[in-house]
């Protein structure tokens, strides 16, 4: 039988979680024609170990890549009209691959479906969802279910998790799945490439439960922010009229950078905040950069011997 929908799965040591991950995938209901794919990404653990005890799954074995890569890989060994990313920590919960497939069938001109996402730790539930927390979803796109100005809203802010989207493999196909070349932010850029090019739709509820831990990748604020920028280095001139003329592409620079140094003063990183705060300042002039540029001058003369190269 041809499944409909495809699930991939990239597992790198994640004996501790995938179980509970893929529990939660096959509680998503008999009725759904369903493969799931893990691809275990070098990992040195007992992961391998854990995934045998599902013998219904496809797995696929491959030298440490990382996670674009890894999902790769399994979408070229994917035979479902569609295609469900989840990272083997993260959990769905019930019922949510069919209220998205059921979305996608009635917009067969959509490319993708994501939706809303709530975090846990082991002991906790966040107390608001990832819309919430950002102001999503109606409030800030309307009532949907199109996202509409999707390319330009995806470059002022990556909200879509990628646990939370469908998306049709002949699109995957089309575009040659994510930029292997990036070790973070490559969902944001093939989500980027996507909304150039196709129909973007979105659901209110929530579609994953994703899991926070000390091994998060997504935890280390400065590589985010350094492959944020690379991913917009990366956008067409011509593609960046979508973006208001107020904001426009030095203004997304410039935010970043300040953030960096913002994080940078915390930190006590003071030649860091300098370097940050000048390239803000460069991108497009401000008096927040201004304000860094002297705060990480002050803080750096009080320690002698320091070098003052901020390039």
């Amino acid at each position: 039988m041809t499944p409909q929908v495809s699930v991939v799965i990239p597992a790198f040591n994640a004996e501790r979680h995938i179980e509970p991950c893929l529990v939660s995938v096959f509680d998503q209901g008999a009725d759904l024609a369903m493969e799931v794919i893990v691809v275990d990404d070098g990992s040195t653990d007992g992961t391998v170990t854990r995934l045998r005890e599902f013998p219904q799954l496809v797995c696929i074995r491959q030298s440490n890549a990382g996670p674009a890569a890894a999902r790769n890989a399994g979408v070229r060994r994917a035979r479902g009209e569609f295609v469900a990313f989840l990272d083997a920590d993260d959990l769905w919960p019930e019922g949510k691959l069919r209220m998205q497939i059921d979305m996608l069938m009635r917009h067969q001109d959509a490319a993708m479906c994501f939706g809303d996402c709530r975090q846990f730790e082991e002991a906790s539930w966040w107390p608001r969802t990832l819309f919430e927390t950002g102001g999503y979803g109606e409030r800030a796109w309307g009532a949907g279910p199109y996202l509409l100005e999707a390319y330009a809203r995806l470059l002022r802010d990556n909200f879509i998790t990628t646990g939370s989207v469908v998306v049709r493999r002949q699109v995957l196909g089309a575009l040659g799945g994510f930029d292997q070349g990036l070790r973070l932010v490559e969902d944001l850029e093939l989500w980027l490439r996507i909304a150039r090019q196709y129909p973007i739709v979105w659901c209110n509820e929530v579609c994953l439960l994703r899991r926070r831990h000390p091994d998060n990748i997504s935890r280390d604020p400065e590589a985010m922010s350094l492959a944020y920028l690379e991913v917009l280095k990366r956008q067409q001139p011509s593609d960046l009229a979508a973006l208001a003329q107020d904001i426009g592409l030095n203004g997304l620079f410039a935010r970043e950078y300040q953030d960096m140094a913002n994080r940078a003063l915390v930190s006590s990183r003071p030649k860091a905040a300098l370097r940050w705060a000048w390239r803000s300042f460069v991108a497009r002039p401000s008096l927040r950069a201004l304000w860094q540029l002297t705060q990480g001058a002050r803080n750096l003369m009080q320690r002698p011997g320091q070098w003052y190269d901020i390039r």
